[in-house]
């Protein structure tokens, strides 16, 4: 009887990324009306969603220089992942918003690890593969998969059962991505000499300043999104599965392009596509600020997450595999995360936070429509100071 072919590593890859988004998906809709169910005001729920993304200006550069330096990015990624489920699970004790905020702050010290570790042992797998792009999003895709499925499964069972199941429910995902975390294979960090390159003389370079600012300003638009949207549609009048419906939908269209993208970006380049994603994430929460109880508008705004998320992250990631190869490639991503995600979401939340109480939702909108519209204009700086960059090596 013939024995069963191993799994491959991007089939090993692929389970880690559905097992830790499926956990997100449980976490993103429904964090924000889990602390509402435990009786925290708004200001605190934003302070809390703050916090989660100031996390990760610490959290990934710290463990990015100790995985590039130690070389132990599979090591870093299992102890975190363990570490991880049993944060979370603390956030089932009673208590209010110290008690919540304070576990929190440790569970997201441990899973803003996961994600950059991950993607650096993406980046070794994929490096020197002419179809890179094509390969990513075929791994990536797996990640929208998980979430698609426990969004719409939690929003059914919370609808039935209350919220009080969400911590319980994200601690058995986290399991599962700790099990496929511990399935995982590393491949070496290797790169030629000539291709070695220094974090800190990267960021000297005014394109890499310039691209950092402008996924700073994207994730900074999503503020409001990930820290209210919920909230929002819940005021509107939409169940809880409606709720969930709508996140999916900006998933399913977020799968189709991680499914596509290796041809979008051969046919378009990286830049081209980077500046569609902010002109549309533009038009995205102007159309969510504006018309939230029009479903139809609502779901137009919805598929727009395509552009506002899967392009912009697809192409950020494979810029930063492009500028930070080799053993600099977990200090990349994690640069990556802790700017964009870490101080732009940050950022993005406490000033969607203040807005909501202040001027209601609509003007948190407003404020991340605007925001897209600056990054685009970051990324234009960026595109001309990499063409000056490019054109003496070219010569």
């Amino acid at each position: 009887m013939r024995a069963a072919a191993p799994w491959s590593d991007d089939a090993r890859l692929g389970l880690f990324f559905a097992a830790y988004f499926a956990a997100v998906g449980v976490i993103a809709p429904y964090l924000p009306l889990y602390l509402e169910w435990r009786g925290l005001t708004a200001f605190e729920i934003g302070l809390v969603l703050a916090m989660m993304q100031g996390m990760r200006v610490i959290g990934p550069s710290l463990w990015g220089w100790l995985a590039d330096h130690g070389n132990r990015r599979l090591a870093i990624l299992r102890a975190t992942a363990l570490a991880t489920c049993a944060a979370y699970a603390a956030l089932a004790l009673p208590g209010g918003f110290a008690v919540i905020f304070a576990v929190l702050v440790v569970a997201n010290f441990f899973i803003t690890a996961q994600i950059p570790l991950a993607e650096a042992i993406v980046a070794a797998h994929l490096r020197h593969d002419g179809q890179a792009a094509r390969r990513y999003g075929r791994v990536r895709i797996w990640g929208s998969v998980g979430f698609i499925a426990l969004v719409l499964a939690a929003g059914m069972l919370f609808d039935a059962a209350g919220l009080r199941w969400q911590p319980a429910l994200v601690v058995a995902l986290l399991v599962l991505g700790a099990v496929a975390a511990f399935m995982l294979r590393e491949r070496p960090a290797t790169e030629h000499p000539h291709a070695r390159v220094s974090v800190r003389a990267r960021l000297a370079e005014p394109r890499v300043r310039w691209f950092f600012a402008s996924a700073a300003l994207m994730v900074f638009a999503h503020g409001a999104y990930y820290t209210y949207f919920s909230i929002f549609l819940a005021q509107q009048g939409y169940s809880k599965t409606a709720i969930g419906f709508f996140w999916v939908v900006g998933v399913l269209v977020e799968v189709v392009f991680f499914y596509l993208q290796g041809r979008f970006f051969a046919r378009f380049g990286i830049f081209p596509l980077l500046s569609a994603s902010f002109v549309l994430a533009a038009l995205r929460f102007f159309l969510i600020a504006a018309f939230a109880d029009l479903w139809l508008l609502l779901l137009l705004a919805q598929t727009l997450h395509a552009a506002s998320f899967a392009v912009h992250h697809s192409a950020c990631v494979l810029t930063v595999q492009q500028w930070f190869p080799g053993a600099a490639a977990a200090r990349g991503q994690a640069l990556y995360i802790s700017l964009g995600y870490g101080v732009g979401g940050m950022a993005g939340s406490l000033v969607a936070a203040a807005l909501w109480t202040r001027l209601g939702a609509e003007a948190a909108f407003l404020a991340s429509s605007a925001a897209a519209a600056l990054g685009w204009w970051a990324v234009q700086r960026a595109r001309a100071a990499d063409r000056s960059a490019v054109a003496p090596a070219a010569a």
